[in-house]
């Protein structure tokens, strides 16, 4: 049972039974516990706690939390709380109640993130919510919802030592990604600062996809990974601000195709995370659920690499799942065996891995990917008038671009246009004049990735990048380097917002700023994938 009482025009206070689970479908709400306190995906919320902004949308299982078995609440107390949020008018106050939370709307997100948010969070008619509001619905039960049970609260609940390093592994769908937020909201209790590196380039939980990251985490994960926005750094540090990141490009969704590259820069980012967890800082480690084949080599390469205190491994049952850590650990991997050898053995928990429906709700991996960028490029569209803010003008001699293997290049400029690419900080040396774009030919794998840009446009005449970025000025002038990657530009889902790329005040000749005219009688090709 749940009473919803009006505060302001859009908020609630909510009144919440003892030792009662909930599940929520919400977006860009403001969660703020009043009295008594709830579990949140894992994370304690208490009057002391602050507000925190949460998203349960219909990509993925719906947020679930409950009252705990704190002390119930007198009633006396839970109307002082009332009083002090604002109610004024005469209210009903139930019993057994262990939480009383306040309900708001938030303005955290851009209008486009919000425009596509609402649009994962359509009404539904099967279930009857106990309190309805336009942006937030509140069910009893955990119907929808990922419950943690004991099998995963236990061994989580053992990572006690300040300087853990967990590596969560398991093969795909098998929980990574929930077990690794629930690890992270339930250090996040015990410690002010968690680092979590991600490892898995195909569905990062906070940035988009393509990226080896670093990231320092002072709040609970509570919103879907496509929620999250970074902010890229050139030098991470204890003191850096909540999802900070030191990231390295690697351009592609799976390491299968760039095994070498992508070892290189798991190092640099492993490398940075240890001399970090070494101040007394714990460290959660997202794999990949690539588990068969060469995934299984570069899993001991990186296991070695990391030196686990603990290793949660995921089991399904299934051919998927990993070799026995322990052998894992002895097994060869990509890189020479000389290179990596483990000092102290890890303590494994073997947990079993979700085996029941994708909590993605039956969206697909692209899709997911597709979300992640668009909402990493919200900032382009101005809050004002959804239009697309003025891009950054870039001389072709202040950068060198990192194209594809085998392209010539000559076709540099067609490779680039209206691409998604990588900005990497590197050397400040001076770049020579050339009658062509600068096709870097050096090692750029130490270069560190500051953000994603749109390459809008290239003038050909003018020998100019137009490139939308949310990246700020100041982190683009460490930028010497573009790199491609095969991330697509991401479109908008909506007739109201214009495309990223395209300014119908642009002049036709700069190549590709314009829109482009469909041919309605003509039909695009597919091939088929079996």
């Amino acid at each position: 049972m749940a009473i919803s009482i009006p505060v302001t025009a859009n908020s609630v206070a909510v009144q919440l039974q003892h030792s009662t689970h909930y599940n929520i479908r919400c977006y860009d709400t403001q969660l703020r516990v009043l009295a008594g306190q709830c579990h949140v995906n894992g994370h304690k919320l208490d009057k002391t706690s602050s507000s925190v902004t949460i998203n349960s949308l219909d990509s993925h299982s719906r947020l679930s939390f409950n009252t705990g078995n704190v002390a119930i609440i007198s009633a006396a107390r839970v109307k002082e709380c009332l009083v002090e949020a604002g109610v004024e008018d005469d209210f009903e106050i139930i019993g057994n109640i262990g939480a009383v939370i306040l309900i708001s709307p938030s303005d955290s997100s851009s209008s486009l993130a919000r425009s596509t948010y609402k649009r994962l969070w359509t009404p539904i008619s099967e279930e009857e919510p106990l309190v309805k509001l336009e942006y937030f619905q509140l069910f009893s039960g955990l119907n929808k919802s990922v419950c943690i049970s004991g099998e995963w609260s236990d061994p989580v609940k053992s990572l006690t030592s300040p300087d853990c390093r967990v590596a969560v592994c398991g093969p795909q769908n098998s929980g990574k990604s929930t077990l690794c937020r629930y690890a992270v909201n339930k250090l996040l209790e015990r410690h002010k600062t968690v680092l979590f590196l991600e490892g898995d380039i195909g569905q990062s939980e906070l940035t988009p996809s393509g990226l080896v990251t670093l990231s320092v985490l002072r709040e609970p994960l509570l919103n879907p990974p496509f929620c999250n926005r970074s902010r890229f750094v050139s030098d991470l540090s204890l003191t850096s601000e909540h999802l900070s990141a030191e990231s390295y490009c690697v351009g592609v969704v799976s390491p299968s195709q760039v095994m070498n590259e992508y070892l290189e820069k798991i190092k640099l980012v492993v490398d940075k995370a240890k001399s970090l967890n070494n101040g007394g800082v714990p460290l959660v480690v997202n794999f990949m659920g690539w588990t068969k084949g060469f995934g299984v080599g570069l899993h001991a390469d990186i296991l070695r690499m990391l030196e686990p205190t603990h290793v949660l491994n995921l089991q399904t049952n299934s051919p998927k799942d990993l070799p026995p850590i322990l052998e894992l650990l002895e097994i060869p991997g990509i890189l020479p065996e000389t290179e990596n050898k483990i000092q102290t053995k890890p303590k494994i928990l073997n947990i079993p891995g979700y085996t029941g429906h994708s909590t993605s709700a039956g969206f697909q991996a692209f899709e997911l990917r597709h979300l992640a960028l668009l909402n990493y490029f919200s900032p382009i569209y101005s809050k004002n008038n959804n239009s697309i803010v003025p891009p950054y003008k870039i001389r072709w001699n202040d950068v060198s671009v990192i194209i594809p293997d085998g392209i010539e290049e000559k076709l540099a400029a067609y490779t680039l246009n209206c691409s998604v690419v990588a900005l990497l900080t590197g050397h400040s040396t001076k770049i020579s004049d050339s009658e062509n774009i600068r096709i870097i030919e050096e090692d750029a794998s130490h270069m560190k990735c500051l953000g994603l840009a749109i390459i809008r446009a290239i003038d050909i005449k003018e020998k100019v990048f137009y490139i939308n970025t949310p990246v700020d000025k100041s982190a683009l002038d460490q930028v010497y380097v573009f790199k491609h990657t095969v991330l697509p530009v991401p479109h908008v889902p909506s007739g109201s917002l214009p495309m990223p790329y395209v300014s119908n005040l642009a002049a036709s000749e700069i190549l590709g700023m314009g829109s482009r005219s469909q041919r309605a009688n003509l039909k695009r090709r597919y091939r088929a994938v079996s």
